[in-house]
């Protein structure tokens, strides 16, 4: 007779191996990390009000640390926690008042609606001064992850007509000058060959003056730095109406 199948032994099933000890220490550490960056995060999400301008500035000093010192991996979610402050752009025409909530949770009580709606009114976040904030902080991180990040959400700020967009859009042109990724050089002279904007223009114009002290320190051939002076050069006389682009 056959077994059971709820007696039936489990056979060729691979033991889950043992963490050795340097991997629970690993583990507790990256919790550790994790605790403080959710902290950091949340301070900067309600300042003013429940946090203050020094806990503010302390937060995002301890995020720029992690970023430099720690490895790959907390690079990587500091810049996906990043990504998320500055994607509440998308959310801007949206009044977040109590029938926006209903809409988004309808079986919620009239109070979590409330608490929904406060919390809404006082994320940092959800304002412009917040996420020219983080834009700001993705200027000051080294790798061209950070660089890259700029660019994608330019491409997004680009693609909405609103006086917002094009202020957070002119934060991440400046904020490519500043940075010391040599992508975001190179997305720079790219929009620069490309837009008909003057506003716009100008100010990649500006961006780039702010790589003339930085060239040097890219590891890039003379031939190419020499490249990109020249097109720099001729960017700036763009700017000013001495040539165009065919």
């Amino acid at each position: 007779m056959p077994e059971d199948k709820k007696t039936q032994k489990v056979t060729n099933v691979p033991a889950v191996p043992h963490k050795t000890e340097q991997e629970k220490k690993n583990d507790e550490r990256m919790g550790v990390i994790m605790k403080e960056l959710d902290k950091a995060f949340f301070t900067i999400k309600f300042y003013p009000v429940a946090s203050k301008e020094e806990a503010k500035k302390e937060a995002i000093a301890k995020i720029e640390t992690y970023y430099k010192n720690e490895d790959e991996a907390i690079k990587q979610i500091i810049l996906f926690m990043i990504h998320e402050s500055i994607a509440q752009a998308s959310d801007m025409r949206t009044m977040h008042d109590i029938e926006h909530f209903k809409r988004k949770m309808p079986a919620a009580d009239p109070g979590q609606l409330r608490i929904n709606v406060y919390r809404s009114m006082f994320n940092y976040n959800n304002s412009l001064e917040g996420i020219l904030e983080f834009i700001s902080l993705l200027s000051r991180l080294n790798g061209d992850d950070a660089a890259k990040l700029l660019t994608y959400h330019f491409t997004f700020f680009c693609s909405i007509e609103s006086e917002s967009m094009k202020m957070l859009k002119n934060a991440v042109i400046e904020a490519l000058g500043k940075s010391s990724s040599s992508y975001a050089l190179y997305a720079l002279l790219s929009y620069a060959k490309i837009t008909d904007n003057d506003s716009t223009l100008g100010r990649i114009a500006s961006a780039l003056t702010e790589w003339n002290s930085k060239l040097d320190g890219l590891n890039i051939s003379k031939k190419e730095k020499d490249r990109i002076i020249t097109e720099t050069q001729y960017i700036m006389n763009l700017e000013r109406g001495e040539s165009h682009y065919g």
